[in-house]
């Protein structure tokens, strides 16, 4: 099946084709921003890697191809998980993609190179070569990879990444929050910046409390007109009682509920906010 002149060894097989698979799903994890851990995207190559097995069986035609769909597949749930099921989709498109261009690379190395030292069948790469050189290549690969990333990691800059905490009576949320450029939004009246949050996260800073002498935020929610492409719509919104980003506090601003779902970032802060945070840094220095 291989020629003459190369044994494929299943060992060396299956830890080449996880280390390949690991980098890939790496690849993904970064271009979709999923912020999985290594553990989980170390299982998810595993199963890329057992999956390699697949180049010992020849004339499976469409059963091949299903067979290494499933295996994507496997690995993206064991990698990245199911839910939210639009990032899962996304997963799905970017782990193939991945693939095809790592494949196509291979593929053009191993046919204009005529590299005798390499098998590449069934979409599944073989290297005669030692443990030890493969731990090299893999260490100068992980070093590149890792070099792109920060080159190119441009979507969400970590300086307008904030840990933001919410406050109202005696509801709290705290997580992670992306001060959006895209978001100058402000409440007619007041002038107050708002703050966009998902669906999830404005419900729980809204529920009543089981204490009947507790403020309930509900009568207090107002509509907030929102320019969109579809022309204007109203969002529901209210005032919290303290918002904290990082070291910055501030009640002058207005939580809104967004019409969207919310992936990675649950809140969305207000580019104006920056304005005032770097105003009360300097006012604290001086």
């Amino acid at each position: 099946m291989f020629g003459d002149f190369m044994v494929v060894y299943a060992d060396i097989l299956i830890i080449l084709n996880t280390i390949v698979n690991y980098f890939i799903l790496l690849g993904v994890n970064k271009i979709n921003r999923n912020n999985a851990s290594r553990l989980r995207v170390f299982l998810g190559s595993l199963i890329g890697g057992a999956s390699s097995m697949l180049i010992f069986f020849e004339n499976l035609g469409i059963l091949m191809t299903l067979l290494k769909v499933l295996s994507g597949i496997l690995m993206v749930i064991a990698a990245f998980g199911i839910k939210p099921f639009k990032k899962f989709g996304k997963n799905i498109f970017w782990i193939f993609a991945v693939c095809f261009m790592f494949g196509g690379i291979i593929f053009g190395v191993y046919t204009v190179f005529k590299v005798d030292l390499m098998v590449y069948t069934n979409g599944i790469i073989y290297f005669d070569v030692s443990l030890t050189s493969l731990v090299i290549l893999s260490v100068i690969s992980y070093a590149v990879i890792t070099l792109i990333g920060k080159l190119t990691d441009k979507k969400a800059p970590k300086k307008y990444e904030y840990f933001v905490t919410i406050q109202k009576g005696k509801n709290v949320v705290s997580g992670k929050g992306l001060m959006d450029t895209g978001n100058v939004l402000r409440e007619p009246f007041s002038d107050y910046p708002v703050i966009m949050t998902d669906k999830s996260v404005f419900k729980k800073l809204i529920e009543k409390s089981k204490s009947s002498e507790e403020f309930d935020v509900t009568d207090k929610i107002r509509l907030i007109p929102v320019s969109t492409v579809n022309g204007t719509a109203l969002v529901k919104a209210f005032r919290p009682d303290m918002l904290k980003i990082d070291n910055f506090e501030t009640d002058r601003v207005y939580i809104a509920e967004s019409d969207n779902s919310l992936e990675e970032y649950k809140i969305i802060l207000n580019i104006n906010l920056e304005g005032e945070m770097e105003n009360e840094k300097n006012y604290s220095r001086n």
